[in-house]
């Protein structure tokens, strides 16, 4: 749903395509997205029967078009930047180092289903774009732990985004590992350093699945 199933293009300013201002980036990236939720869409339409229902929680964007994530992108984008400033990781590495996720909006989500209400016989039921409990933050402010909060978070990112970033470094060095781990000890000093907020817009929809012969789609 969020990971692209391919990276589209570079992004020669970021690490994440939400915060580039790289216009033709930007648009790659955007087709890509609008081309795998088509491809969501079909293939899950192919599963369910008639009747059926699919609900899908994802990332978003939300009515002024954030992403959201921001202090945290920026805490990843500034950690590889400090590891290429120590020369353990090359620029030309850095460069190729993109995070594939894509927050849509809501008319990107309803894109698909625009013409006459279904897509590959499903319809959009329910849709509800919404702001997610930063549970982090909220633990943050009960204890006033900086530096739990600037682990747990840089802990988050390693799981979720550290692999694939790690992809970007040239092969057959045995740098991964080690490039995971010092990630996370720089994005946890940054954020521990300034614990702000963190906006983070989610979707929620239920989709059905309709007679074929009804809704050609």
């Amino acid at each position: 749903m969020q990971w692209l199933s391919r990276v589209p293009a570079q992004i020669p300013d970021q690490v994440h395509v939400a915060y580039s201002r790289d216009a033709g980036s930007r648009v790659a990236f955007a087709q890509q997205a609008a081309k795998d939720w088509r491809c969501f869409l079909t293939q899950r339409a192919a599963e369910l029967r008639t009747g059926g229902r699919l609900v899908v929680l994802s990332m978003a964007v939300d009515e002024h078009g954030d992403f959201g994530y921001r202090p945290i992108v920026a805490a990843i984008y500034g950690g590889i930047m400090d590891l290429v400033e120590e020369g353990f990781v090359k620029e030309e590495e850095a460069w190729r180092m993109v995070i594939p996720t894509f927050g849509r909006s809501r008319q990107e989500f309803m894109a698909p289903f625009a013409l006459n209400g279904s897509f590959s016989s499903l319809a959009m039921e329910e849709i509800e774009v919404f702001s997610g409990q930063d549970h982090i933050r909220a633990e943050f402010q009960n204890n006033g732990d900086a530096l739990a909060f600037g682990t747990r978070w840089a802990a988050f990112s390693r799981a979720s985004v550290g692999p694939t970033l790690a992809t970007s470094l040239d092969p057959g060095e045995g740098r991964a590992a080690e490039f995971i781990r010092r990630l996370e000890a720089r994005m946890a000093a940054r954020l521990s350093s300034a614990p702000e907020p963190t906006l983070i817009p989610l979707v929620k929809m239920v989709l059905v699945k309709r007679s074929s012969s009804a809704n050609p789609g």
